[in-house]
């Protein structure tokens, strides 16, 4: 007698946003085979939504009239909620509603580049982070740290010219010298882009039976379900909501594969 097909699933997703016609991997990593790390998940549901009901009615006379002779149900959408426990940067960007530009710098110097104060009083901010060595000149004559303007560390580490002294006013005409360090940055431009279309597979086990599954979801349209806190107590963990595709070429929203070798 066959056994109880009982069924439990765990399951490596690997993300790809879908960008111009190029997939861009959410956790790259060179040593994966994929070249795009699996990213950890709660949940994975798919949903369903039914198309319109079709139904031809007769009217012939009698108790006939008026009665079904023909129903058919309308294909419907197929969606997908995917609960995440970890927001590599291109998914913090789809819960910004934005995308990322990752911008990798090397190491260097800057030497007496002409820079102007804002006018309204902000902070001059500089291309880099974590200066170090700063130095700027006004007229032709060095202006005097921690005096005319901020050394302290957090200013430096975010790259900003903070005036502090009379010595340093808005709108003035500068020349700015510093060093910077090697930096692995990415930029998030936000609430643009309230949905992002994004490839999914998932490298399946059934824990119970040994059958491995293959999972493909060729274009899935998400967007960010609920307001995120960020200073909840708790890590985030952003659930994505939206519609599947059907992209030319692809067989339907999603496949599924299920197999186990026999020899």
């Amino acid at each position: 007698m066959a056994a109880p097909q009982v069924r439990q699933f765990a399951g490596d997703f690997r993300v790809w946003r879908l960008e111009g016609g190029q997939m861009v991997p959410a956790i790259p990593e060179p040593t994966d085979p994929y070249g795009n790390q699996p990213i950890e998940t709660n949940a994975f549901s798919f949903g369903y939504e039914a198309g319109d009901e079709v139904v031809v009615n007769s009217k012939r006379r009698g108790a006939r009239f008026n009665q079904p002779l023909y129903s058919d149900q309308l294909p419907g959408a197929t969606s997908l909620s995917i609960q995440l426990q970890e927001m590599p940067t291109l998914i913090l960007a789809a819960v910004l509603r934005g995308v990322a530009v990752r911008d990798s710098m090397a190491a260097g110097a800057v030497t007496d580049e002409a820079m102007v104060m804002p006018a309204d009083g902000k902070p001059l901010q500089l291309p880099h982070k974590y200066v170090s060595d700063l130095v700027i000149s006004k007229g032709g004559s060095a202006l005097e740290a921690g005096t005319d303007y901020s050394n302290a560390a957090d200013v430096l580490r975010r790259g900003q010219v903070l005036a502090t002294g009379a010595g340093l006013e808005p709108g003035d005409a500068i020349t700015v010298s510093y060093a910077y360090p090697q930096l692995d940055a990415t930029r998030i431009q936000g609430g643009h882009v309230p949905i992002q279309s994004f490839y999914i597979t998932g490298d399946m086990e059934d824990r119970i039976s040994g059958d491995e599954g293959e999972l493909t979801v060729f274009e899935a349209r998400l967007g960010v379900e609920d307001d995120i806190d960020w200073l909840s107590a708790e890590p985030l963990s952003p659930t994505l909501t939206g519609n599947l595709l059907v992209p030319p070429g692809a067989p339907a929203p999603y496949t599924f594969d299920v197999y186990r070798r026999t020899t």
